[in-house]
């Protein structure tokens, strides 16, 4: 079986490959056609519109993966099929799930590196894309209304408004999530705060502290409250989104925001997404098994008509299911999940029912 194993993921590995690389060029095309008007149109320099291009790369190249997996799983089965080394393997003995196991285990490795690709190098690579787009090419300034910012000083504050607008230098539903040496931190509310510099004058608001327990201690209700911050409003609002954060920085977003009682359904289900969409490189090699295998029912071609079939399907319902999980209808969970489960079940079925033909 381990020369069997070898065998199918060598076979895999060239056709992965290609398949990075194709998609990746055809995914591009589009941003190859703007750029080329940036250069030639607007003047950008071609040295800011490669380093857009660079940044741009990592995340079309984690788009390709699941698809380069099942380009992968169907070509090496299909070049089987084609030489009957399947039906000599089958005949010898070789169950349908010794088959699959290599291919399995191709795309869980696809999966690890995806995961990995995704956290440590897309957010920082995204973020200078976005960076270079508004300063850079565009000349954009920041927009005037920007929701759901937060940033974290020098002095191990956090700081979080629903609404904030540059133009007029207002926020609102301000909360300051301030660290001290006592087991709970401060947390000031403001339902409105004006900005001038780095004061801020928050209104109509609370300030809590808690004893050692996590019991409200203390609260005091002010009309109007003068606050010193160390940041300028405006890079208080150049933060990140959370195609920008890894799931550290994100993760502690959510922590910030929901002890201010703050809603993250979103953020906490783009967080999940971070785990669950790299898993969707295992689910491709899974369910492309059972319809590149011959049989008497279907030929390679529909075979692989079937598995793209069911390739845009998987990616309807991981956005329905996403866009569910934002709005709070389903939990964070269970919207980042449940594509990827309910489709390596229906792929493990379809497996076992190939496998007793």
């Amino acid at each position: 079986m381990k020369v069997i194993n070898k065998y199918l993921f060598s076979e895999m590995s060239g056709p992965f490959i290609v398949g990075v690389v194709g998609f990746v060029l055809v995914m591009a095309v589009d941003l190859l056609f703007t750029m080329a008007d940036l250069i030639i149109n607007k003047g950008v320099p071609v040295l800011a519109v490669l380093k857009l291009l660079i940044f741009k790369m990592p995340s079309i190249l984690v788009l390709t993966f699941p698809v380069s997996t099942l380009f992968a799983t169907t070509m090496a089965l299909g070049r089987l099929s084609k030489d009957s080394e399947i039906i000599a393997l089958r005949t010898s003995g070789v169950n349908l799930f010794d088959l699959a196991k290599p291919i399995i285990f191709f795309g869980l490795v696809v999966s690890i590196i995806a995961f990995f690709t995704n956290e440590k190098i897309v957010p920082q690579a995204n973020y200078l894309a976005t960076k270079i787009i508004r300063q850079i090419i565009y000349k954009q300034p920041l927009p005037g209304i920007k929701e759901n910012v937060f940033f974290k000083d020098a002095y191990n504050r956090h700081y979080y408004a629903k609404r904030v607008d540059l133009e007029n230098k207002t926020m609102d539903n301000v909360m300051v999530y301030e660290v001290t040496e006592e087991k709970y931190p401060r947390v000031i509310l403001a339902n409105k705060a004006k900005v001038s510099g780095r004061i801020w004058q928050l209104e109509q608001g609370v300030i809590h502290k808690y004893d050692e327990k996590g019991f409200l201690k203390y609260e005091a209700v002010f009309s109007d409250m003068k606050l010193n911050i160390s940041e300028d409003v405006l890079n208080f609002a150049q933060q990140k989104d959370s195609q920008e954060m890894n799931s550290k920085e994100l993760g502690g977003m959510i922590d910030i925001l929901e002890k201010g009682g703050g809603n993250t359904n979103r953020l906490r289900t783009d967080l999940l997404m971070k785990y669950s969409v790299p898993l969707t490189c295992f689910v491709f090699a899974l369910i492309g098994i059972p319809f590149s295998l011959p049989s008497p029912r279907s030929g390679r071609t529909w075979g692989l008509i079937v598995t793209i079939v069911f390739m845009f399907t998987f990616y309807v319902f991981a956005s329905v299911f996403r866009s569910l999980g934002w709005g709070g209808i389903v939990s964070p969970a269970i919207a980042a999940f449940t594509p990827q489960i309910s489709f390596v079940i229906f792929g493990l079925l379809l497996l076992g029912w190939e496998n007793k033909l």
